[in-house]
């Protein structure tokens, strides 16, 4: 299975390389970066999820919509790569916000690969982001 790592370069060090270079080989891992997906407006044909540095979907979220991509993001299931559980809910997501499903991107090759397998096995439900009231 093909999943997107959506991280911009500025937040990819320490363990966020770490979960990277962990991630199970018997599945592709491409990282895109938020102006990566800005600029083609496209996923990679085939991508089964996204997996969101939480920082990078805090930080631009509000241009994937202004932008027109959400409906490109609603339809693939979204993993959230995190070192914590923040308490306030991913912007645009506040009504899932006890569903999400987080990775630790400091967990080891073992524990990410179970994640992973559950992950594919039991995708996040789909969801519609709400786009606010435009006017004519």
């Amino acid at each position: 299975m093909k999943f997107v790592f959506l991280c911009d370069a500025n937040y990819l060090k320490g363990d966020l390389v770490n979960f990277v270079n962990n991630f199970p080989t018997n599945h592709e891992l491409v990282t895109m970066t938020s102006d990566d997906l800005l600029q083609s407006k496209s996923i990679f044909e085939g991508t089964f999820a996204i997996l969101a540095e939480r920082s990078t979907w805090q930080k631009n979220f509000s241009l994937f919509r202004y932008f027109g991509l959400l409906p490109l993001l609603e339809v693939l299931p979204l993993g959230i790569v995190s070192r914590s559980r923040k308490s306030e809910p991913l912007k645009g997501r506040s009504q899932n916000r006890n569903q999400e499903i987080y990775f630790n991107p400091s967990a080891s090759a073992e524990e990410l690969y179970l994640q992973i397998d559950k992950f594919v096995a039991a995708p996040p439900a789909g969801f519609s982001y709400p786009r606010g009231n435009a006017k004519a």
